[in-house]
């Protein structure tokens, strides 16, 4: 009884183990942060363990793997709504560590770009979200992700060109906003005239 558990659980780390960088990169990428993306790996590495015997094909544990994943996001979104995105995981304090105030301008900058981007893929639906993530962020060629989200080729055809349209207009309305909030600051600046 003992030698099986042990045998079962070595079999599952066997398996599934080589997949936790892919299905940490696809967390970071849904939750946007390192907190949230190693909790949402760890409930997913357990839901397999416990469903360990409903996988089928050994040689589609990936697909599995990223299944369970989606829908535990899926039902954590549900469950907790929306979260901030963090756009790195350091303290103020790390930041201002020997930095002159140039550099820490720079870096704030470039921190809210980071943001900017999570926060325009975070609007997209999931099934557009997805494709993006697997396409862009984890190099998967058509056919694969196909497999993993197990719908045809053509689907994840138009699904990436709808995704790259509406995050072209995600990232144009940021810049919009950007850009208008800069002409309100500089109208104040000079008493209302522009």
């Amino acid at each position: 009884m003992f030698g099986s558990r042990k045998k079962h659980r070595n079999h599952f780390k066997k398996l599934t183990y080589p997949h936790i960088p892919f299905l940490y990169n696809v967390a970071m990428k849904y939750m946007g942060n390192q907190y949230d993306a190693e909790d949402l790996v760890q409930e997913t590495m357990y839901a397999a363990f416990r469903y360990f015997g409903q996988l089928r094909e050994e040689s589609k544990c990936r697909a599995w793997l990223f299944a369970i994943l989606r829908t535990t996001f899926l039902k954590e979104k549900r469950q907790a709504g929306k979260r901030p995105l963090l756009a790195k995981n350091e303290t103020y304090l790390e930041l201002l560590e020997g930095v002159a105030a140039t550099d820490i301008s720079r870096d704030y900058e470039k921190k809210l770009e980071t943001v900017s981007t999570q926060e325009s893929l975070a609007r997209l639906p999931e099934k557009y979200k997805t494709v993006l993530i697997l396409f862009f962020l984890e190099d998967m060629s058509y056919q694969e992700i196909a497999e993993t989200l197990d719908v045809p080729i053509g689907t994840v055809m138009s699904r990436l060109s709808r995704a790259k349209q509406q995050m072209k207009k995600e990232l144009l309305r940021e810049i919009i906003m950007k850009e208008s909030k800069i002409v309100d600051i500089r109208r104040a600046d000079m008493g209302g005239t522009l």
